[in-house]
């Protein structure tokens, strides 16, 4: 059994609702005991807790598959004595990839860093005539006779009855960095917006088309309509200008321009990816990922949840270099980056968007000969050694 993986999906399970009573127990154990690191690597070696890491997730994880032939609070016992062991060797092996681990008096002995809390649910939504409402700030209710908020999600109830088809009206919904927010627009279709993004759209569909426009990154659950094509334009440097046209379909776009390149991934249904600059157009298969650049515009394969992870509140690595990686964080922490001394290393590995930022950072120090300094002013600095 790929221990590393079956850990990776009880985790996914427990963040989209879906986990059992065994799973969620053990997943907020896990958490609970994420402060109790430096004590466990203080006392055991790295080939100790390399050991009693292998050892505790197999107990782990049979008592949360067989739970009906132990008592459940012997389970749930077992498995608070067991993740407080098993919480720091899970973080070392699972976060890295061929890389040796540290000396654990070194970490035990290192200086606590500055910390910073992770982002949160924050947006202002301009409305047409360009007022602004901090989001984050109101209540449940109405904001103006098409929108209301509940939840904390944007959503429309828009009657299109009597209205001029050349009456355009827009509002645009922002995330500041260390935001993200979800809307549903005037149609049904249902938007995650991730931090340092905008989203502008018309406040009602009038035209033969539903058209929006993208900067940085969002998911899309399309709502059917054959008649109206969806249609996605992004904005980037000239020639990292697109539009994506669906029916109906699940799909992220990253057009984050700090990234150099303008990710579509496809998750169900069938899209067409047109690059503005070239009049070129790629169509897209479910798990397939277009890649638009200065250089190149090219389809692949990839596994979606990568890339979808961030609206689940994870963050999830296949094989990522250091720096794509420090771009997340920079815009879901809100720090400032110096990106100047940043080492080629690529990881593999899974964190929870809630997590602090130093317990992401301690997990990348763990991997390598790598450390990190952050200041009073949220400037981080990577240090290589």
């Amino acid at each position: 059994m790929d221990h590393q993986k079956d850990l990776q999906k009880i985790i996914e399970r427990y963040v989209s609702g879906k986990a059992t009573a065994e799973e969620i127990e053990f997943v907020e154990r896990y958490y609970q005991y994420l402060d109790k690191r430096d004590s466990v690597l203080d006392k055991n070696s790295s080939e100790e807790i390399m050991q009693m890491e292998e050892e505790n997730l197999q107990a782990i994880l049979y008592a949360i598959h067989h739970p009906v032939n132990k008592p459940k609070q012997l389970v749930v016992k077992y498995a608070i004595a067991a993740t407080i062991i098993f919480v720091l060797g899970f973080g070392i092996l699972y976060f890295s990839k061929n890389q040796p681990l540290k000396e654990t008096s070194k970490i035990a002995n290192s200086p606590k860093k500055i910390d910073v809390l992770p982002g949160k649910d924050r947006a202002i939504l301009t409305l047409a005539d360009g007022s602004k409402v901090v989001l984050d700030e109101l209540k449940d209710g109405e904001i103006s006779e098409t929108v209301k908020l509940k939840d904390g999600q944007l959503i429309y109830q828009v009657n299109n009855t009597g209205v001029k088809a050349n009456r355009v009206a827009y509002h645009t919904i922002e995330t500041p960095k260390g935001g993200q927010y979800q809307v549903y627009l005037p149609d049904g279709t249902k938007v995650w917006l991730n931090a340092a993004s905008s989203l502008k759209y018309p406040e009602r569909f009038t035209s033969n088309e539903r058209k929006v426009t993208l900067t940085g990154e969002a998911y899309f659950e399309v709502a059917k309509d054959k008649a109206h094509p969806f249609i996605v334009q992004t904005e980037g440097a000239g020639t990292l200008d697109q539009e994506v046209e669906v029916l109906g379909t699940h799909f992220n776009i990253n057009t984050y321009l700090d990234e150099q390149t303008v990710k579509t991934t496809l998750l169900e249904g069938s899209v067409k990816v047109a690059s503005l600059a070239t009049q070129k157009s790629k169509i897209l298969s479910p798990g397939q990922q277009s890649v638009l650049s200065n250089q190149s515009f090219l389809v692949k394969n990839v596994d979606s949840g990568d890339e979808t992870a961030w609206k689940d509140g994870l963050f999830r690595f296949n094989n990522a270099n250091l720096k794509s990686i420090l771009y997340q964080l920079e815009r879901w922490y809100d720090v400032k980056i110096d990106y100047e001394n940043v080492p080629n290393k690529r990881y593999n590995g899974m964190v929870p968007r809630k997590s602090k930022l130093s317990e992401v950072l301690n997990m990348l120090e763990l991997t390598g000969n790598i450390d990190f300094k952050i200041d009073e002013g949220r400037q981080l600095k990577v240090l290589t050694k």
